[in-house]
């Protein structure tokens, strides 16, 4: 096994480890555990006191809760105006009544809790409520559905930027890794090909050194200039010989040190694949589980 599987193995097996984990690092809860209720409330306007009905937001606050109902009523409603209670004024919601009312709003955060709660009063003026309650219970339920989808879906978001950032991320390392077990192959074919050369000229140097001695000897008996011409001649050759292996063995001494220093880098490249490779499958298994929470909301 490469070192290169090794750290991607030991990755996957971190993986499954965390994957036990509730929350993102940002703090969202991987797993639906609530319970959508609506609960009976009452909501004061002015002097008035008007039967109401609160839902909660989980992992958000009361201000973002009413942002969301602002963004809801804005299109249906003639005008959103006030604070304490936030007055939603010719709404237009047939569900809820046949004839245009008034929506009022009011919010409550629990830090601790990390909720937010809406309270919504369903009036046909400041002072009397509408006729169908229910209605206005359904309604509600309806929309702590759509809110707390909505917290979900933005915490999705925010996790597949993430996502796409972390891919970015582990592509770069496995290009670079792939580079670096390029430039590995490249140089042992290097390394290869002087070696080879090297033996070639190795062994025309020994044949050259073989027929050197034989003509010396030779030349010892004869004392013929020819014999002595063809002496001078190969000497040379085998001058030039080891002077090419000489040049050789420093080409080896580089490629080994280029070689040795790819082989070195390896094991850096490989553990920042395999951590970038952890990173981006980790946050792909939160968004999956984040879709799943969100489906789970209902």
């Amino acid at each position: 096994m490469t070192m290169r599987s090794s750290l991607l193995l030991s990755s996957a097996l971190l993986l499954s480890l965390s994957s036990q984990a509730q929350t993102t690092k940002e703090g969202y809860a991987l797993l639906w555990s609530n319970t959508i209720t609506v609960v009976p409330d009452t909501l004061i306007n002015g002097k008035h006191k008007l039967p109401a009905f609160t839902i909660t937001v989980f992992e958000s606050d009361g201000g973002a809760a009413q942002d969301l109902w602002r963004a809801d009523y804005k299109p249906l409603s003639q005008d959103i105006t006030g604070s304490k209670p936030v007055k939603a004024i010719g709404v237009t919601q047939p569900t809820v009544a046949p004839s245009p009312l008034m929506v009022l709003a009011s919010n409550t955060t629990d830090k601790k809790a990390k909720t937010g709660r809406l309270t919504l009063a369903f009036a046909k003026n400041d002072s009397t409520p509408i006729d169908d309650m229910a209605a206005a219970e359904k309604a509600m339920y309806d929309m702590a559905v759509k809110y707390n989808k909505a917290v979900v879906q933005g915490q999705i978001a925010t996790k597949e930027k993430s996502l796409d950032k972390a891919t970015g991320k582990a592509e770069s390392a496995q290009a670079d890794a792939a580079k670096l077990d390029k430039k590995s192959a490249k140089a042992s074919a290097e390394m290869k090909k002087i070696k080879a050369k090297q033996g070639k000229v190795q062994g025309d140097n020994a044949k050259l050194s073989g027929e050197i001695a034989g003509l010396e000897k030779k030349f010892q008996l004869t004392n013929n200039p020819k014999d002595l011409e063809k002496l001078a001649k190969l000497r040379g050759k085998l001058t030039k010989g080891e002077a090419e292996l000489a040049k050789l063995m420093s080409s080896e001494a580089k490629a080994q040190g280029n070689l040795n220093k790819i082989e070195g880098a390896k094991p850096d490249a490989a553990k920042t694949e395999a951590e970038r490779t952890q990173t981006r499958e980790e946050i792909q298994k939160e968004v999956e589980q984040l879709q799943r929470k969100l489906n789970d909301i209902r």
